[in-house]
């Protein structure tokens, strides 16, 4: 089961079912003094509704629905059918106004969860809506038949369109959310994207934990916008993120910090396994600066990197000692790779071009 999957709507999916139960405790408590309601077992009502209303009460200002399991949201949802049930019993039968309370369950149900145990419940509404068939002495003289060839696929309509809305809504905010964290010229995740990873990675108490960071920035990039125009320097940032894509490994997270400045966040790595991404990224920088058609350009990057919690004990620090040995990098002559270390720098061999 999965309940109430997405987190976000918990708290809102509570505070209805919360809504929806004390609307029904009311009504069905006003169901007694209502004109031209046959009221057969007054007692029952009232037992009933003040289940619901306590209910309501229960799952307003006590439930922990951002926290409570599935199944604390499922037993909420099919509670709505025995006592619906019951009102239907005892006001009315096939007549009884409180049968329209399974649209509440339609419409919570459908909206809420997942399509598979939504479908559940609309079988459920079309089984309870037909229960007076059991005990109506003439259901299909009193026009009941007639009522269910109606109102049954009604509510598989309304549920399905309402699945549908629902699972258009969450793709569009799926996706909103993906560009919302994706770099629109490169691909690569952005500066958001990259500022929440690192948050969420830096910190941990494990050793896997250990997590390594690349600022990566082009060499001498003024002259691709210079020489080729825009479009030729939006070229350069194209196959300076691809290649920083092909060197970075499956887990790992390439961003675009703005202008020609990118940054790794490498994920349980150790300092010798950052020297050889450092240098993997030196070459695949090399090969796509062989690959590009842009005479009289040659692409490439310095590098500095940190690693915590060997070098820094927070995020901020982390960032702050990256930063500095990309300095030192560019300071030693570009097109190479500079680590943070605790006394000394360690400096890679700049990548040779073929040119």
């Amino acid at each position: 089961m999965r309940g109430l999957h997405i987190a976000e709507e918990r708290r809102l999916a509570g505070r209805l079912a919360a809504a929806l139960y004390l609307t029904g405790g009311v009504t069905g408590m006003l169901l007694l003094v209502m004109p031209g309601v046959d009221v057969s077992h007054p007692a029952v009502l009232l037992v009933v509704a003040g289940v619901g209303l306590l209910w309501g009460v229960l799952a307003l200002a006590v439930v922990p629905w951002e926290r409570s399991p599935p199944l604390v949201s499922h037993l909420s949802s099919f509670m709505g059918f025995p006592i619906t049930a019951v009102f239907m019993a005892a006001t009315g039968g096939a007549s009884s106004p409180a049968r329209f309370y399974l649209l509440f369950i339609v419409f919570y149900c459908a909206w809420f969860y997942p399509a598979r145990e939504a479908a559940v419940y609309l079988g459920l509404c079309m089984v309870v809506h037909s229960l007076p068939l059991l005990y109506e002495a003439d259901p299909v003289g009193g026009g009941f038949l007639a009522e269910l060839m109606v109102i049954v696929p009604t509510y598989g309509v309304l549920g399905v369109l309402i699945l549908a809305s629902k699972s258009l809504l969450v793709r569009l905010r799926e996706e909103s959310d993906v560009l919302s964290l994706t770099d629109p010229l490169t691909g690569v995740a952005n500066r958001r994207a990259f500022e929440a990873a690192l948050k969420r990675q830096v910190g941990g108490s494990r050793a896997a934990d250990a997590t390594g960071l690349l600022f990566v920035d082009l060499d001498d990039f003024k002259p691709a916008n210079t020489l080729f125009g825009h479009a030729g320097g939006d070229a350069v940032l194209c196959h300076a993120a691809e290649a920083l894509r092909e060197a970075a490994r499956g887990n790992d997270l390439v961003a675009r910090l703005g202008g020609d400045e990118f940054a790794i966040i490498v994920r349980g790595v150790t300092e010798d396994g950052m020297r050889h991404v450092a240098d993997r990224v030196l070459r695949c920088v090399q090969s796509a600066d062989q690959d590009m058609q842009l005479p009289g350009f040659r692409l490439s990057v310095s590098i500095g990197w940190a690693v915590y919690p060997q070098h820094a004990a927070t995020s901020e620090e982390l960032l702050e000692h990256a930063d500095f040995a990309l300095s030192g990098a560019k300071a030693s002559g570009k097109g190479r790779w500079q680590a943070a270390v605790p006394k000394q720098a360690a400096v890679g061999k700049p990548a040779t071009s073929a040119r």
